[in-house]
């Protein structure tokens, strides 16, 4: 036999320790070949959306090769660490250090080399699937399959190398130099964990902290500290608070002795212990994933309601109230098309309020804001010297308090106004507004002294509805050609248009782009945190053996060892999720404030469809590693 069949022979020996590997680098082939079949396609520099879609997966392709890095250095670690054992009975039997190596290292350029072969097939079997999945989610014409040689020759030579360094680095892993160290493997008996209190207090204060500096105030500056202590503090929490909680469980005898808990909570300290530095990343890039998922549910859905809520399909912005250009041209455009529409001229001053921190409110005449009443089904009162109309936004969180009776400007000049009554509506901006008779907006203008111009916004009523308007909609397809003249000016005159429509599928494209790599992303983030946690436990799995074989022969049935068994894997699994969706409620709860929509709705779901995916995972590597202990049971 042969050194390369008798690499080839302990792969397939070992096929239960090296089929997650092989699968999840596979996976990991086939996501950085597609993105790349979809950047390099001819058709998508001509795309509207393409080179955002591009950039953007471009830039996943590298996240994606960075975390297949770590993935390869992890795995090939954890396997040689279950085979030290082998690798010091051949020592025994007369094999040299460089032979090991080269054993090492053909077993893996052999796995790799599969891997990358079965990940590009997979890649072209599903590559028009994945053509169509885009074409739907970008808006994008059709996109014809073609050949991907530049993306198979681009991914061949990357993992290639990927796997030829890391199977080069295979004497960094092994550094036993006696055969007796290398037979003892992962046999060896592992020291009761141990834990500072002192650290693990650390870890309660730096994690209340970053929560208390980021409600306090959020900026740039806050958010950097913020993430400083989460991090300490989570470091903390797995390496010392969490042996520190384990310790204190086993003293409480009326849980420690019940049922089959001895076994389980036992056994727990040592493996959180052992598996605290993974349990550290695999939350972070879970709150990460999760996190960023729900700010991008978040604003879709923030997009939506606006467009829902705004009754206006097009605001012009004008501070030359005799310029009647932009104005002109959106009524050519619906006077040709023969769409009615309502157009409502507007002077609204913006005020800031005293004792309401960064709150604005807008100002507007009784006799203009009637006729904009009128056409909306608005309440009309009548307003006298001084006396407010007030409009809380609906789709925004500037709203003022609702038990306020007076308005007090920041300018001490300006007289306080009483609000006679209050309603929520969004109408000019997402910010109050406060309607005063025309006497009062005459007198409050001379105090103010500033420089007011004249908005115009236009009510057209076969467009409001409460569905939003699709690619092929009459109101995208004007509101699109408006934004292209209005950019082809350059805002030589001082003014814009704003396209209710427009802004809505800009906001929607942007997010679907974002939501289309970000699928993958968390795709690849779940299958390796799914094989973290599989390498691991199988490199437990003949200390696992003995631990229940032992027991077996006192007593322990089949049902309390999968029972106990399967409340490890569980702990392990769900741990770092669960304290990733407690920092994404809280990080996204406080986001909140920027993001005007149901924060606890898009976390809830962003949490949920992670725990979905690796609920999956969880059952398939239990059956897996049930299916192991089951043969040792006495």
């Amino acid at each position: 036999m042969s050194f390369r069949q008798f690499a080839f022979h302990n792969i397939r020996r070992n096929t239960s320790a090296y089929i997650a590997y092989f699968s999840s680098s596979s996976f990991a082939v086939m996501t950085l070949f597609t993105y790349l079949l979809f950047i390099h396609h001819p058709d998508i520099a001509k795309a509207p959306l393409g080179k955002m879609a591009s950039v953007g997966m471009e830039i996943a392709s590298y996240i994606t090769f960075i975390f297949s890095f770590l993935f390869v250095l992890y795995s090939i670690s954890a396997f040689l660490r279950v085979r030290l054992k082998e690798f010091g009975i051949l020592t025994i039997l007369g094999a040299q250090r460089k032979q090991l190596n080269w054993l090492i290292f053909l077993e893996n350029m052999i796995i790799g080399t599969i891997s990358v072969a079965t990940g590009i097939l997979g890649g072209l079997i599903f590559a028009k699937l994945f053509l169509l999945f885009g074409e739907n989610v970008l808006e994008l014409k059709n996109l014809p399959m073609y050949v991907p040689v530049k993306a198979i020759w681009i991914t061949v030579a990357a993992f290639m190398a990927l796997f030829f360094i890391m199977s080069s680095m295979t004497s960094f892993f092994v550094r036993q130099s006696k055969a007796l160290e290398m037979l003892q493997g992962s046999s060896k008996p592992k020291k009761e964990p141990k834990a500072s209190i002192w650290l693990a207090l650390l870890s309660v204060i730096t994690l209340s902290s970053s929560v208390y500096v980021i409600q306090r105030e959020l900026n740039e500056i806050s958010i950097l500290y913020a993430l400083l202590l989460d991090l300490i503090g989570l470091y903390f929490f797995f390496t010392q608070l969490s042996v520190v909680i384990i310790r204190l469980l086993k003293k409480n005898r009326r849980i420690y002795w019940h049922g089959i808990n001895l076994l389980w909570i036992s056994e727990l300290a040592y493996k959180v212990k052992d598996n605290a530095r993974m349990f550290f990343m695999i939350t972070m890039v879970t709150t990460v994933a999760c996190t960023s998922a729900g700010i991008v549910l978040a604003l879709k859905q923030q997009a939506e309601t606006m467009y829902k809520e705004n009754p206006f399909a097009f605001t012009v912005y004008s501070e030359d109230q005799k310029q009647p250009v932009f104005t002109e041209k959106i009524e050519q455009t619906l006077k040709s098309e023969g769409i009615e529409y309502k157009k409502f001229p507007i002077r609204a001053m913006l005020f800031s309020l005293k004792g309401l921190k960064d709150q604005n409110l807008n100002m507007v005449r009784q006799s203009e804001y009637k006729e904009m009443a009128r056409s909306l089904s608005l309440p009309i009162i009548s307003l006298q010297d001084y006396e407010t109309l007030l409009i809380q936004p609906t789709v925004s969180k500037k709203q003022l308090p609702a038990d306020l009776t007076q308005l007090t400007f920041a300018n001490e000049k300006l007289p306080q106004l009483m609000i006679k009554k209050q309603f929520k509506k969004t109408l000019i901006e997402s910010v109050p507004l406060a309607v005063v008779n025309d006497h009062t907006y005459d007198q409050m203008t001379k105090t103010y002294k500033n420089k007011i111009g004249q908005d115009y916004y236009y009510f057209i009523p076969s467009w409001n509805h409460d569905k939003v308007s699709t690619s092929n909609s009459t109101e995208l397809k004007i509101s699109t050609e408006l934004e292209n003249w209005d950019r082809s000016i350059n805002h030589q005159i001082g003014g814009f248009i704003l396209s209710r429509g427009f802004q809505y599928q800009t906001t929607q494209q942007g997010t679907n782009v974002v939501i289309f790599i970000g699928l993958f992303i968390v795709a690849i983030f779940s299958v390796f945190i799914a094989s973290f946690l599989y390498f691991k436990l199988f490199s437990d799995l003949q200390q696992d053996k003995r631990y229940y074989h032992g027991l077996s022969k006192i007593g322990l049935s089949l049902k309390e060892m999968k029972r106990t068994a399967t409340n490890q894997i569980a702990l392990l699994f769900y741990i770092p999720i669960f304290f990733a969706g407690i920092q994404t409620m809280v990080g996204i709860s406080i986001l909140g404030d920027v993001y005007d929509t149901g924060t606890l709705t898009v976390g809830l779901t962003a949490i949920g469809i992670f725990v979905a995916i690796q609920t999956v995972y969880f059952f398939i590597v239990r059956a897996r590693y049930l299916a192991q202990l089951k043969n040792v049971m006495v």
